[in-house]
């Protein structure tokens, strides 16, 4: 990737020399992730994205809609040393979203900007481990942004499996989590046994793929973001057909129904949950709030990303289906 590299020196800095101990620094990893409240970690030792070809074919398949950078990113996402050169092991994460209600704004994106939040607790876990790591050891959080096929080395990891909607799910938890990762150029030993990123345990179940509004997921795993919500809502640029606009059924941002009725996800997991007020939100209010009012209103939400004139429109939408 531009930046990284220079033509006539290479990379800017030499990779890590080898740890004392790879398992005893791992385990010291997962300890660490753990103590900053992930409810999953695990790592992997390796650089590259074995399952690079199926998210070929579904680039292939124009699947990813009009998220372009997917496609500009797409070689980057074979290996991680293209983000932190000489990249040999990957610590992944994983935080549990709090519990919500009902209401037309997704439950990752009701609180603090897990971008942020994420990424201050990892930035603490790299300082746990740094103390631990041999000199000349080089880091890189990673939360989200990053061109990672974050879910394939989460199951490497040992986090969990994906199920047919797509999503990561973690075993005891479910999938209302978000993930995260630590790039390393130090040689990590790994935490799991090695896992066949296929391997699912969903069984007989269909209930994610009968539940979705508009039949996005179109075979298990297999997800054709143009007809998703989360995308129409959130990255989705300009005006809705007639066809798209009808399809939110009030949603302004995102969509938990796939998530909402898997198996995996049922069963109290924390005390009743405190009120959300961003559960929901006012769409005749947003209808009217200009670009300063939003960046305002939604300053340290993950809700910016839908930019003000994305959550007018699906205001707009949200208004005339109600009348």
């Amino acid at each position: 990737m531009p930046g990284f590299r220079s033509r006539r020196s290479g990379p800017r800095f030499p990779a890590a020399p080898p740890p004392d101990d790879p398992v005893a620094l791992s385990r010291a990893a997962v300890r660490a992730a753990l103590d900053h409240g992930f409810v999953a970690a695990g790592v992997v030792a390796g650089s590259r994205a074995e399952g690079w070809d199926g998210y070929r074919a579904f680039l292939d398949r124009g699947h990813q809609g009009g998220m372009e950078w997917l496609v500009r990113d797409a070689e980057a996402r074979r290996t991680i040393e293209s983000i932190l050169p000489f990249a040999k092991a990957v610590l992944c994460v994983a935080r549990e979203v709090p519990p919500g209600g009902p209401g037309n704004v997704a439950r990752y994106a009701r609180g603090e900007d897990y971008h942020e939040a994420v990424r201050r607790d990892l930035k603490a876990v790299v300082a746990a481990i740094r103390r631990h790591s041999p000199p000349g050891a080089h880091f890189r959080v990673c939360v989200d942004t990053a061109p990672v096929l974050e879910r394939e080395w989460a199951v490497r990891a040992g986090l969990g499996f994906v199920g047919k909607n797509g999503m990561l799910i973690v075993p005891g938890v479910g999938s209302h989590v978000v993930l995260g990762e630590v790039l390393t150029d130090v040689a990590l030993a790994p935490t799991a046994a090695s896992v066949d990123p296929t391997w699912e345990r969903c069984g007989g179940c269909a209930a994610c793929l009968q539940a979705c509004p508009t039949r996005a997921i179109l075979a298990p795993r297999v997800v054709d973001a143009r007809l998703c919500l989360s995308y129409l809502t959130i990255e989705k640029r300009g005006p809705f057909t007639p066809e798209e606009s009808s399809w939110l059924g009030g949603r302004l941002f995102g969509c938990d129904d796939c998530q909402d009725v898997c198996p995996y996800n049922a069963g109290p997991r924390w005390s009743e949950p405190a009120p959300e007020p961003t559960a929901s939100l006012d769409p005749a209010a947003l209808a009217a709030l200009d670009d300063e009012g939003f960046a305002r209103t939604f300053a340290g939400s993950a809700i910016r990303r839908a930019t003000a004139e994305g959550l007018r429109r699906n205001a707009r939408a949200a208004l005339e289906a109600a009348r």
